[in-house]
C-alpha cells in the first residue's frame, strides 16, 4: 500500500516538473483557464445578483391579472397593486382552479378586512407569504425573520417594534413598507392569514367572555372590549369567515399569452378579470429568456475553453512522443504515463482556476462600483448573493477547472497509452 502511494506521489512530482520545464506554455494555458473560469464565476454571481434585483423590481410592479368579485372596484395605477376595500369575497379554494390554468405561474390570495387599530378604523390586508409577490418586495425595514405580527404601510405612523392594539389584541409591528403612491396599499396594515385567524379567534373568545360577564368587577378580567366595539358589525367580528378572499393576484409564466389566460379565467363564476400594465407583463416575461440566454452564452464559452485545452494538450503530448516512449521502454506502465499527463493538466488548470477566482472577484467589484450603481438608479438593486452561495460558486469553479484539465487531456493521454514504446520512440517530435 505504501509502495503504491510512493509511486503515485512520484508521478505527481514528475508531472509538476514537466509543468516547470515549459513555463511559457503552461502560463499561456493557465491564463486561458483563468479568463474562462474568472468570467464564468463573475457571470454566475452577477447573474444571480441581477436576477434577484430584477425579480424584486418586477415584483414591485404588482400583478399581471387580478381575479376579484364582480362588484369589486379595482385600483389601477402604473402597476396593479391591490383592490379597493370591499365586503365582496370569493372562495379561497378557487386558487387551485386558477393555478391549474395554463400560463398562470403564481397565484397570491389577499383578504381585506376592516378593523380597529388603537381605536382607529383601518384595513388589514391578509396574505400568504410563500405565495406572495407584491407585499414583501416593498418591505424596507424589518425586525423578524420570517415576518410576524403587523406590517405597516408607508403612510401610517406606527414605529418599527411598537405594540398596537388590533381589535383589543396586542400585536407588534415587525416591518414597514416603502411608499408606493397607492392609497389602499400605503394606508393599510398587512399580516399573514394565520395572524388574521388568531385575531378572529381572539374576537370570538372576547365576545363570549363579554356575553358571560356583562358587568365584570375588574377590568383586568376582560380584554379591551372598548377597542373592539364599533357600529359596523363586520368590524372586529368573531364570525368572520376565514375561507374567503378578496382577490387573487396572478403572475403569468414566460411565453404565456394574456388572451389565452383570460379566456381560461372567464370560465370562473361570479369573478371579474382585470388586466394590468401589458408593457410590464412583457418585460417580466422577457426576464427569464434573458437569463437563459446569459447562461447559454457562459456554457458555450466554457465548451470553447474545453476544446482549446484539448487541442493544446494534443500538441503537448505529440511533441513528447519520444520522451513517453523512453519512459515506457524503461518500464513505466501505460496507466502511469496516462496519470502523468492527466496530473500535469490538472495542476495547470487548477492553478489557473485559483487565479480565475481572483480575476472574477476583481471583475465583480468593478461591476458593482460602476454598472451596479447605474442599475440601482434604474430601480434594479445589485445585492451580493449569500455567503453560502459565493462559497459554493468558488468551490465549483476550482473543481471545474481541475475537471476541465482532466477531460481536455484525457483523449490525448488515452491515445498515447495505446501506442507501443517503439512507435513512440520512432515518431518525429512535432
Amino acid at each position: 500500500m505504501s509502495r503504491r502511494r510512493h509511486d503515485r506521489w512520484l508521478l505527481i512530482r514528475l508531472a509538476a516538473q514537466n509543468v516547470g520545464r515549459r513555463r511559457l506554455r503552461a502560463i499561456f494555458l493557465g491564463v486561458a483557464v483563468m479568463l474562462g473560469v474568472g468570467i464564468g464565476f463573475a457571470s454566475f454571481v452577477a447573474g444571480w445578483a441581477l436576477r434577484d434585483g430584477m425579480a424584486r423590481s418586477f415584483s414591485r410592479m404588482g400583478a399581471d391579472l387580478l381575479v376579484v368579485p364582480r362588484a369589486t372596484l379595482v385600483n389601477i395605477t402604473a402597476s396593479l397593486l391591490t383592490v379597493q376595500p370591499t365586503d365582496e369575497t370569493l372562495p379561497a379554494d378557487l386558487a387551485q382552479r386558477i393555478a391549474a390554468i395554463a400560463g398562470v405561474a403564481q397565484v397570491a390570495p389577499q383578504r381585506i378586512v376592516p378593523a380597529l387599530v388603537e381605536g382607529h378604523n383601518v384595513n388589514l390586508i391578509a396574505f400568504d407569504p410563500p405565495q406572495d409577490f407584491s407585499v414583501q418586495s416593498w418591505v424596507e425595514a424589518r425586525q423578524a425573520e420570517p415576518l410576524e405580527g403587523l406590517i405597516a404601510g408607508a403612510a401610517l405612523s406606527a414605529r418599527l417594534g411598537e405594540t398596537l392594539s388590533v381589535c383589543g389584541m396586542p400585536m407588534r409591528v415587525s416591518a414597514r413598507l416603502g411608499k408606493t403612491g397607492v392609497g389602499p396599499f400605503d394606508e393599510s396594515y398587512f399580516l399573514t392569514f394565520a395572524a388574521l385567524a388568531d385575531i378572529v379567534s381572539f374576537c370570538r373568545t372576547s365576545d363570549a367572555r363579554a356575553a358571560a360577564k356583562p358587568a365584570p368587577a375588574k377590568v383586568d378580567d376582560v380584554p379591551a372590549i372598548d377597542d373592539m366595539r364599533h357600529g359596523d358589525a363586520n368590524v372586529c367580528s368573531g364570525d368572520l369567515p376565514l375561507d374567503r378572499v378578496s382577490a387573487f393576484l396572478l403572475q403569468l409564466s414566460p411565453g404565456a399569452k394574456m388572451e389565452d389566460v383570460k379566456f381560461g379565467l372567464a370560465q370562473l363564476a361570479d369573478a371579474k378579470i382585470v388586466e394590468g400594465n401589458g408593457v410590464l407583463t412583457s418585460s417580466r416575461q422577457a426576464l427569464s429568456t434573458l437569463l437563459i440566454g446569459m447562461a447559454a452564452f457562459t456554457a458555450f464559452q466554457l465548451i470553447a475553453l474545453l476544446i482549446l485545452v484539448s487541442l493544446l494538450f494534443s500538441a503537448i503530448v505529440q511533441e513528447r512522443y519520444r520522451e513517453v516512449g523512453l519512459l515506457r521502454a524503461m518500464g513505466a506502465q501505460p496507466n502511469q504515463v496516462m496519470t502523468i499527463i492527466l496530473a500535469e493538466a490538472a495542476v495547470i488548470t487548477e492553478l489557473g482556476g485559483l487565479a480565475g477566482l481572483g480575476f472574477g472577484a476583481a471583475v465583480l467589484l468593478t461591476f458593482a462600483r460602476s454598472l451596479g450603481f447605474y442599475f440601482a438608479l434604474l430601480g434594479v438593486p445589485f445585492s451580493w448573493p449569500p455567503a453560502a452561495v459565493l462559497q459554493i460558486g468558488a468551490v465549483l469553479a476550482i473543481v471545474f477547472s481541475a475537471v476541465l484539465g482532466l477531460v481536455g487531456a484525457f483523449l490525448p493521454a488515452w491515445r498515447v497509452r495505446r501506442m507501443a514504446p517503439y512507435a513512440l520512440i520512432q515518431a518525429e517530435g512535432r
